[in-house]
């Protein structure tokens, strides 16, 4: 299969093929190539999306009197949106490996709904130079998956694309609800504007754990001084406008997994021999861990805020440390289980991110019409994991391996070395296969035992970015506005599976044009 000879000119159009579009010819082309025009004019497919939104958030102002004030405020949502999903595909002939001998048609409907309650109460009261904040909380929400399918084949020409038109109709459906319910309380205490004092404590339940895994209670603190406040700060503003220290310490909870992971099911339909009769019976198919639990994040934040040159220029430094436990995570079990779930959701382990957020932002403003601001952002990342769970077995992924000590998904595999010039190379070197050739990726021999295996895989770089940056740019003239936004992220490296797939350089399939520079005996 030579990419570089030449393949006969295809027409996008051959009326003796069914459909009426042209293919290529296994014999006569050697290549898979898919006629877009012909796809686009035969295939149709399309989705309708009708969405009904409503919120309704009275406030209610109870009590306002002596520096006293009481609020009471409802959020009523109601968000639920419908689709339909048609797909019609007709009998039809393009060529090698694009052909179907009968028509297909699938008309799908998706139903999602979420409904939500809050109450708050709000007090507030200021006293001197004291000032004090309380609000306590509930919110209820539920959320609501309905999906059905239908499908049917060989419908009659002329085509009239109705499910009931066509043979072998199938159907099938899936429900899926969760709910959260939560209480919570915030103290924020002011005083004389210099130091600042909030507590936050929630409770929250989540329907995705077990009835006595349900509830997890997350608390937090956060601090702040205005230095800039204080009698003996005596930099003009000019210079210092603002200036804050600030610092925080609490833990955020985590349920966001699929619904129903805790609970065994019993598949109904598993068929047994007894005395040469089938009979139908059931088992339970899938592994689970029903201790399931909130997943955890405690974090602690130290932050400096400035602003300088009166107001024109804003400084932001902090740096994080978040602590995961009880991680959320799909981890890989063997196929010898049995079990249809090859990634069962626990808690597995702890995790660690460490890193310093900064942001710069500049302000222009004349007095005129014209104004703008500009601000960049930079964030870096050390990742380290800390347990796995149960012996702290490593996990393994598609070209990745997460060990404790190191970081999440590192990428993992063999030390490429080269290509194999010649035969004696290939003879020389360390055995891979009985299929090494000249033209073949030749991998590093790292244990030395003469033999290329799994034992000679190791790390080969983060799949992190250990920084990560942003750039913002907004103009205002008169009623006119225009913004300019960049973000990005640095060293990493990225396994791209889309360009895998094209530097293939066999099969009848599309390639990239980097291939065209793939290794032969001259080149």
């Amino acid at each position: 299969n030579d990419l570089d000879m030449a393949i006969p000119t295809l027409g996008v159009y051959d009326e003796n093929n069914k459909g009426g579009f042209a293919g290529t010819s296994s014999e006569l082309h050697q290549t898979i190539v898919l006629n877009v025009p012909g796809i686009n004019t035969l295939f149709t497919n399309w989705v309708e999306v009708d969405r009904t939104f409503a919120v309704i958030n009275p406030e209610l102002k109870l009590w306002n009197k002596n520096g006293n004030e009481l609020t009471y405020k409802l959020n009523l949502s109601y968000d639920k949106t419908q689709a339909r999903d048609f797909s019609f595909v007709p009998a039809f002939e393009m060529g090698y490996f694009f052909n179907s001998g009968k028509s297909l048609l699938d008309d799908n409907s998706r139903v999602y709904t979420v409904s939500l309650i809050e109450n708050t109460l709000n007090y507030k009261k200021t006293f001197g130079k004291h000032t004090l904040d309380v609000l306590l909380g509930q919110t209820y929400q539920k959320n609501s998956a309905v999906v059905r399918t239908g499908h049917s084949e060989n419908l009659p020409e002329p085509y009239y694309p109705v499910l009931s038109n066509g043979e072998n109709q199938t159907a099938g459906g899936d429900e899926a609800y969760s709910s959260l319910a939560s209480l919570f309380a915030r103290v924020n205490y002011n005083f004389n504007d210099r130091y600042l004092i909030t507590g936050t404590i929630r409770r929250d339940g989540s329907s995705r754990f077990a009835p006595e895994n349900r509830y997890g209670t997350f608390p937090s603190v956060a601090v702040g001084w205005r230095i800039s406040n204080e009698e003996f700060f005596n930099i003009s503003e000019a210079i210092i406008s603002e200036l804050k220290l600030r610092g925080s310490y609490g833990q955020l909870g985590n349920q966001n997994i699929g619904d129903y992971l805790y609970q065994p099911v019993i598949n109904r339909n598993i068929l047994y021999n007894f005395g040469g009769n089938s009979v139908t019976g059931g088992l339970q198919t899938s592994i689970i861990s029903e201790d399931i639990k909130w997943e955890t994040t405690t974090s602690l934040n130290i932050g400096l805020d400035a602003s300088l040159f009166n107001n024109t220029l804003d400084l932001s430094v902090e740096y994080y440390n978040k602590e995961t436990t009880d991680v959320l995570v799909g981890v890989p079990i063997p196929a010898s289980t049995g079990s249809i779930n090859t990634s069962p959701t626990v808690n597995a382990g702890s995790l660690k991110n460490t890193g310093v957020d900064t942001e710069i932002t500049y302000h222009y403003n004349a007095g005129g019409d014209f104004s703008f601001d500009i601000s960049a952002n930079a964030s870096t990342l050390k990742n380290e994991v800390l347990s796995l769970g149960g012996n702290d077995e490593p996990i393994y992924g598609v070209g990745s391996k997460t060990q404790v000590g190191g970081e999440a998904g590192e990428h993992f595999g063999y030390v490429y070395e080269g290509i194999f010039q010649t035969a004696d190379e290939v003879a020389q070197h360390a055995f891979q296969s009985a299929a090494t050739a000249p033209g073949d990726v030749k991998f590093k021999d790292l244990n030395g035992d003469g033999t290329i295996n799994a034992d000679d895989r190791t790390f080969l770089g983060s799949a992190l970015p250990s920084v990560t940056y942003g750039f913002n740019f907004t103009a205002r003239y008169k009623n006119l506005d225009f913004t300019f936004f960049a973000s990005g992220a640095a060293d990493y490296y990225i396994n791209s599976r889309l360009y895998r797939t094209l530097m293939w350089s066999t099969d009848y399939v599309n390639s990239h044009e980097d291939i065209l520079d793939r290794w032969t005996p001259t080149n």
